[in-house]
């Protein structure tokens, strides 16, 4: 019924999927060749079947932002890399977006940790560490807490939106790679 030329692209569909797992690779390739199948046989031509799906690698990267979104829910820092490591190659902007917002949020929520941390140790007579507010300006010892819980509470809000942006953008990514699949699938976050 699917034709060399379908068979052909259900072949390179194959191979852009190869970084998924065996089962839910073979899943998406037999649930595309089912939907090839299903439009012949409501008497559609396979050329605009096959024009509807897109490219294949395209196609095959909707498939493993579904994987990775699948993923996200574990929420470990290898899994949040490898989701940002393929996002990364979705295109210029984000490039630059998704470095910047992991950057900034785990940069200034380890920040956040050092500032807090130096704030109590120096308030408990560790007077080797500075806080200086400018030029001349040092924050007396018995403040220091108080400074450090300030000065922690807006780095760390900073890198709180920063995360927060970070995954709506990525949630963003993967809506629109759903929007790919056959059926439109939803994105549930």
């Amino acid at each position: 019924m699917i034709s060399s030329h379908g068979r052909s692209y259900l072949e390179k569909l194959n191979r852009y999927l190869e970084k998924l797992p065996d089962t839910e690779r073979q899943d998406a390739v037999m649930e595309i060749e089912s939907h090839i199948a299903e439009g012949i046989a409501n008497g559609q031509p396979e050329a605009v079947i096959l024009s509807r799906l897109g490219d294949p690698r395209r196609l095959a990267k909707a498939y493993r932002s579904e994987h990775m979104a699948e993923r996200m829910s574990v929420k470990s820092f290898k899994d949040l890399l490898t989701m940002i490591g393929f996002y990364c190659t979705t295109g210029l902007l984000s490039i630059m977006v998704i470095p910047v917002l992991a950057t900034v949020a785990y940069g200034f929520g380890f920040c956040t940790i050092l500032i807090v941390l130096a704030g109590i140790l120096r308030t408990f007579g560790m007077t080797w560490i500075n806080m200086n507010i400018g030029p001349g300006m040092e924050v007396p010892a018995n403040y220091s807490l108080l400074f450090s819980a300030v000065v922690g509470a807006i780095v760390g809000g900073i890198a709180y939106f920063s995360w927060i942006g970070l995954k709506k953008y990525l949630a963003f990514l993967s809506a629109r790679y759903r929007r790919s699949l056959p059926g439109g699938r939803s994105v549930n976050y």
